[in-house]
């Protein structure tokens, strides 16, 4: 033979059973229609209506994400293991759909081949290195299960029956293609062909080869029709349900802008409780979610609570909910009948299960939302949590900590550094929101006088507020939604009164919460974070150190709404490294993959009586490389870490640095 026109003719006959594929495509499409359809009755439960918006960004994400598999690339190992599976399988599926095209319709109807001589060659030859590729991914795959498997990654029978089931498909592939060439083409394709060539000499002298091509092909095309079929019924549909669907649907907003609630007043007026009790409380975004899940277990491998032995894992949570949309169990309410209260407080709201989500599920915002039904209904609470709520409604601030305590401590600042206040009628630079751990704690308060003796060195235009409220940002996290709507109000109320060009906040959970979250009840404030000014002055030259400091080894803690949140990683670093006389030591995590310190999602207010404190792990980081001084830049990190102080190691505030190497 001397070119690909005619190859599968002779006795290697499959029209005789042809009809047989035919029957089990309709029976595939037909169970795997209703596979789809299952999907989408269980999102729009409750006659939500799923709605399509911003078309491009949303093809942008799942091209991003879905097809180039954005957030998988970078793991090594399993980066390369998924790269290996994901293309070799869509290049062999690409490639057959062209051979089903050819074969069983343009040859059909316009007896006419494209898939012929050099085009046939190449053809041949990237199916035969996709197949060998994918067989690699595979045995990958059970390499890491066997012998890799991290701590938080399911294992059962059924992921290795999917291996094995994707194995035979590859390997009956290659015995048809083998069996083919041996009695066809061997001296024409040659090198082309070079997995069947190696298997030419298996098949070329066994008696009934044309019985035993049809008996492969048969079962071949059935496994393969079949294993499309049943997709989503199993942890493959991932590669619809996450890796196309919901990474087109993924938020388009800020992650670390929860959704609000719409219409609270009128909820609450009528007597209903906001937030999610049950499944058709929750939206068809959030039970999209469940479905994408693929139990990789990246979320729960990084998660600071359940790596500190809390009760949560972030993709438990994930399957729990799916599997009440299994039972249909729509109605039920999910705490405490189905999850324990303590699994869904002890989310610090760190977003390192969103950051490493390759399906782009958001799974906080579904703990917020559960949470807000929770406090709303007022049981299933941490006693510690509805005092916050009382507080900052009696109060102003989350501790219960006297206002006049803040007035003093501003008159010692206005005494020390001759600050000013701010004045109605007055335009300033910047208006500072010290916010009420800055403002009550001792620990931060050295934080705010740095800051503005800092300020004053630059001769920057600022003034503090006399009276301030808290932003919200810890009602918001413990699901006191109404709370913080109400304090949204207040502060812009109480912001109107003064002319400023930007608000300064020296806390990352003040700075994500007037960002992001003020805007969503029509709030927009420009507001800049103390560590993105420090650093714009340094590179301004508007302030000058004369002499760095030895402060011996310094690392950097990365706040989690300070970098993972909102990606400011560089500019705490600058400010460190242009104070100090050597290189910041990392930890072993830091940057987007840094550890919590534990404060966040309320937990600086009470703690989950289980396993290890999150701050003692952290601060067990940074002893393990020597550190002599840990710098933040984040008030509640500077509390939390503060309180694991043992020897001679400090926790500084990057202000607190600068400071000092402005005053050597």
């Amino acid at each position: 033979m001397v070119n690909g026109d005619i190859y599968i003719k002779h006795f290697l006959y499959v029209e005789d059973i042809e009809f047989l594929v035919y029957i089990s495509f309709i029976i595939a499409a037909i169970i795997f229609l209703r596979g789809l359809w299952r999907f989408y009755k269980r999102w729009t439960y409750g006659n939500q209506k799923i709605t399509i918006n911003n078309i491009l960004p949303r093809l942008a994400n799942m091209i991003k994400y879905g097809l180039l598999q954005r957030k998988l690339v970078y793991r090594p190992y399993e980066g390369l293991m998924h790269i290996f599976l994901y293309i070799g399988f869509v290049v062999l599926f690409v490639g057959t759909l062209l051979r089903a095209l050819e074969a069983d319709i343009i040859l059909k109807i316009f007896n006419v081949r494209f898939l012929v001589d050099g085009q046939y060659l190449v053809y041949k030859f990237i199916l035969n290195i996709m197949g060998l590729i994918a067989i690699i991914g595979i045995i990958m795959a059970f390499i890491r299960r066997l012998f890799f498997k991290s701590k938080f990654l399911p294992d059962s029978l059924s992921d290795y029956l999917i291996l094995l089931d994707l194995l035979v498909i590859l390997i009956t592939g290659y015995i048809l293609d083998a069996i083919s060439t041996a009695t066809y083409r061997l001296d024409w394709i040659n090198g082309w062909d070079p997995i069947g060539i190696l298997l030419v000499n298996y098949f070329s002298t066994l008696p009934n080869i044309s019985l035993l091509y049809k008996i492969v092909w048969i079962f071949h095309m059935e496994i393969a029709i079949f294993s499309v079929a049943f997709l989503p019924y199993m942890k493959l549909s991932h590669i619809l349900i996450g890796g196309l669907v919901n990474t087109f649907f993924s938020r388009l907003e800020h992650a670390s802008a929860f959704k609000p609630v719409e219409n609270i007043e009128e909820i609450v007026d009528k007597g209903e409780l906001p937030g999610a009790g049950n499944l058709a409380g929750l939206t068809w975004k959030e039970r999209m979610d469940y479905d994408a899940c693929i139990k990789c277990a990246r979320c729960t491998d990084n998660c600071p609570a359940a790596n500190s032995g809390k009760p949560l894992s972030p993709m438990d949570l994930m399957l729990k909910l799916r599997e009440l949309m299994d039972k249909s169990q729509y109605k039920n309410e999910i705490v405490p009948n189905h999850v324990e209260p303590d699994i869904i407080w002890s989310c610090i709201t760190c977003g390192a299960c969103v950051y490493q989500c390759p399906m782009l599920i958001h799974h906080v915002e579904t703990i917020i939302d559960i949470r807000r039904y929770l406090l709303s209904k007022g049981e299933d609470v941490p006693e510690e949590l509805m005092q916050v709520s009382y507080n900052l409604m009696r109060y102003g601030n989350p501790t219960g900590s006297n206002p006049m305590e803040r007035e003093n401590f501003i008159n010692e600042l206005i005494s020390e550094i001759g600050i000013e206040v701010a004045e109605e009628g007055k335009e300033y630079d910047y208006i500072y929101w010290m916010g009420c751990q800055t403002a009550y704690d001792p620990v931060d308060r050295d934080i705010a006088r740095a800051l503005l003796k800092i300020l004053k060195k630059a001769g920057i235009s600022v003034a503090i507020l006399l009276e301030e409220n808290c932003c919200g940002e810890p009602a918001r996290r413990i699901g006191d939604e109404l709370m913080f709507k109400e304090l949204v109000s207040m502060n812009q109320e109480l912001l109107s009164k003064y002319k400023f060009k930007a608000l300064i906040v020296n806390c990352p959970h003040g700075y994500n919460v007037f960002k992001y979250e003020y805007p969503q009840y029509g709030v927009n404030i420009n507001v800049i974070h103390h560590s993105q000014l420090l650093a714009e002055l340094l590179e301004n030259k508007k302030i000058k150190i004369n002499k760095k400091i030895n402060l011996g080894r310094v690392t950097y803690h990365d706040p989690c709404y300070l970098g993972r949140w909102n990606g400011i990683y560089n500019e705490p670093r600058l400010v460190i490294e242009e104070s100090i006389n050597s290189k910041i030591t990392e930890m072993p995590r830091s940057r987007e993959k840094s550890f919590c310190c534990g404060g966040g999602g309320g937990h600086l207010f009470f703690e989950i009586k289980a396993g290890e404190r999150i701050s003692k792990i952290r601060m067990e980081e940074a002893l393990s490389i020597n550190a002599d001084v840990v710098c933040v830049a984040c008030p509640y990190c500077k509390i939390m870490l503060n309180s694991e102080v043992t020897g001679d190691i400090k926790v500084m505030d990057i202000a607190e640095v600068l400071i000092k190497a402005l005053e050597e």
